[in-house]
């Protein structure tokens, strides 16, 4: 039975999620302020912890640092409760180390189906890649060959960050790895909002993911993906930068060059087992849409 920490001031809220989550058969632990939350943590080890963000004592950031800071608890997954709207606000959860965001009001099974999707993550996590501990090459081949082999119709999506490159050159590794773990958050809230219980996401290295989904969910998806990745992205630039839309930074050969604000490019093709014989030809495929959409400047996304 997995153990679920939630803690909000709204009772109501509280209640209700902790009625929904031990229908589902979850131990639940609840507390309404950070505090509380805190303490609870460290004493009971929750397999996945809900925070408001809102909280008296101790807000939700401040508790889930604290979360972060704990290495017997560093590595549990924790969702954001919210209300805020602000881009500023989605930015702090997800660079304090946030899996995922959810605003408010929700409905409290999807917050359930959330869970359950965050923690099968959790399961394969041994193939994960160490960044963002989403399902490395190993977990993504196997998962094709898997839908290959049950003659499964399904989409794939290949996404790759544009001039994240100079980004990472000129503001180091630290800031480059916080991108790089914006967008597996990005990709993994689409996917829980608008894809399929059985959807997979998976991380090949640097900033390129790979996305799973139906034909007639894909397209969602990647649509939402663009829309936050445009938001958010801006702000993890300096604010001369952000202003003025591009950065200057050198190029390969040590010459100053200009840089546009990193985009999102998005490759996308439809597997069908008869056309598709093995995991190499989908790559191969994808791959080759990917860069045709590279070809087009800003955040887009091309269909086979």
């Amino acid at each position: 039975m997995a153990k679920v920490l939630i803690a909000d001031d709204d009772l109501e809220i509280l209640e209700l999620l902790k009625f929904t989550f031990e229908n589902e058969n979850y131990e639940v632990l609840t507390a309404c302020d950070g505090e509380e939350a805190v303490n609870l943590i460290n004493i009971n080890k929750p397999d996945i912890i809900l925070l408001d963000v809102n909280m008296p004592k101790l807000t939700g950031y401040e508790v889930l640092e604290k979360v972060r800071q704990n290495s017997a608890t560093s590595l549990t997954p924790v969702i954001m409760l919210t209300s805020l709207t602000k881009t500023k606000d989605k930015i702090t959860g997800i660079k304090l180390g946030a899996d995922e965001y959810v605003g408010k009001p929700f409905e409290p099974f999807e917050i359930v189906a959330r869970v359950e999707g965050l923690l099968k993550r959790i399961k394969v996590s041994l193939s994960a890649n160490p960044l963002t501990g989403i399902p490395g090459n190993i977990s993504i081949e196997n998962e094709i060959k898997k839908r290959l082999e049950n003659n499964e119709v399904f989409s794939v999506a290949y996404v790759d960050a544009d001039n994240f490159k100079s980004f990472n050159d000129k503001y180091g590794f630290e800031r480059g790895d916080s991108v790089i773990r914006l967008i597996g958050v990005i990709l993994r809230s689409a996917i829980a909002e608008l894809g399929n219980k059985e959807d997979y996401i998976g991380h090949l290295g640097g900033e390129d993911f790979i996305l799973i989904s139906s034909k007639d969910k894909i397209r969602q998806i990647v649509e939402k993906s663009i829309e936050v990745f445009d938001s958010l992205i801006p702000c993890q630039y300096d604010a001369e930068e952000r202003t003025k839309g591009y950065m200057i930074a050198l190029n390969r050969h040590g010459n100053t060059e200009k840089y546009l604000l990193m985009s999102i490019s998005i490759g996308i093709i439809s597997v069908d087992p008869a056309s598709y014989k093995n995991y190499s030809q989908v790559v191969e495929k994808v791959n080759e849409v990917l860069k045709s959409a590279k070809a087009i400047p800003g955040s887009v996304y091309k269909m086979e």
